[in-house]
């Protein structure tokens, strides 16, 4: 006699899943608005492609100039601060953002801006050689993954837009 489960999961993925559910990084990674329209198992899918950073407060991520590191990250908890070439702060990143989106997917470019924690953080990171595993083997969670990519980018070019917006309003006195 042969048994399948109908589900098509096996005891031991029964048993991995049961421990991904209960991991307290999974369960703050799902919390995160941007996981909301993920199906519980892509969740648990890209979180088990992930490994778990910590990084103290004063340490440099990475700075501008840099080499591409290939990695997308995700906080979890903490703070860092991000910085031009010139070393003005004009951004701070928290739970739920993510930084090195354009050096994930564009190797060749080096890092634009300098990323220097200001409160011990939590990030989950994403190397780019995992995810082309993903894209290989689970198309359409990769597909997924990319619309999240662009929607941040969207999302980043939309802030960039009203920003400029308002720098042109300021300097010309309100006149186009």
């Amino acid at each position: 006699m042969r048994e399948e489960n109908i589900m098509g999961y096996s005891e031991n993925n029964v048993m991995a899943e049961s421990l991904i559910e209960s991991n307290l990084d999974f369960q703050a990674f799902c919390a995160l608005p941007l996981m909301a329209k993920l199906s519980e198992r892509d969740a648990m899918v890209i979180f088990s492609c992930m490994k778990k950073v910590t990084f103290d407060a004063g340490e440099k991520v990475y700075a501008a100039g840099e080499v591409a590191s290939r990695k997308m990250t995700l906080i979890l908890d903490g703070k860092v601060s991000v910085t031009n070439e010139s070393g003005y702060k004009f951004s701070s990143l928290r739970r739920g953002d993510v930084f090195g989106l354009f050096s994930f997917l564009d190797e060749t470019r080096p890092h634009s801006v300098t990323l220097t924690v200001e409160k011990d953080t939590t990030a989950l990171v994403l190397e780019r050689s995992l995810f082309d595993l993903i894209a290989l083997e689970e198309p359409k969670l990769a597909h997924k993954l990319m619309r999240f990519m662009f929607g941040l980018l969207s999302k980043k070019a939309s802030e960039l837009e009203v920003e400029y917006a308002h720098m042109h309003s300021f300097a010309f006195g309100g006149r186009v």
